[in-house]
């Protein structure tokens, strides 16, 4: 299947994670006839984990962001510099953890394929 530009700006369910990187892992796995590949794609992109602990990852995200705005500006930086720091460390945690949620998704996908 090939990659257009449309697959990298839409989103899966998880975010964080385009179409074009689920495309890319499904492409990587070998012996997948056409009709497997498709839903496989699709799976994957419809896939939400559960979500826990919600307020417990807001109030830890608020407090670490109100802090670099803080340490910024006693560092005599705006403290804007410092919340968009942190903002910057979170979704790239964010994004790590959707992709390893996804490809955990692909391994279950390709066991159950395989009678494992």
């Amino acid at each position: 299947m090939r990659i257009t530009w449309r697959e990298r700006l839409t989103p899966t369910a998880v975010g964080l994670v385009s179409r074009a990187w689920v495309i890319a892992q499904v492409a990587r796995v070998d012996g997948l006839d056409e009709a497997t590949r498709r839903e496989w794609i699709e799976t994957l992109c419809a896939y939400e984990p559960q979500r826990e602990h919600g307020m417990r990852n807001r109030v830890i995200f608020w407090v670490v962001a109100i802090g670099a705005a803080m340490l910024a500006q006693g560092a005599g930086l705006p403290g804007w510099v410092g919340f968009l720091g942190a903002l910057g460390v979170f979704l790239a945690l964010a994004r790590l953890l959707a992709t390893r949620t996804l490809a955990w998704r692909l391994d279950q996908l390709r066991a159950g394929r395989d009678g494992a």
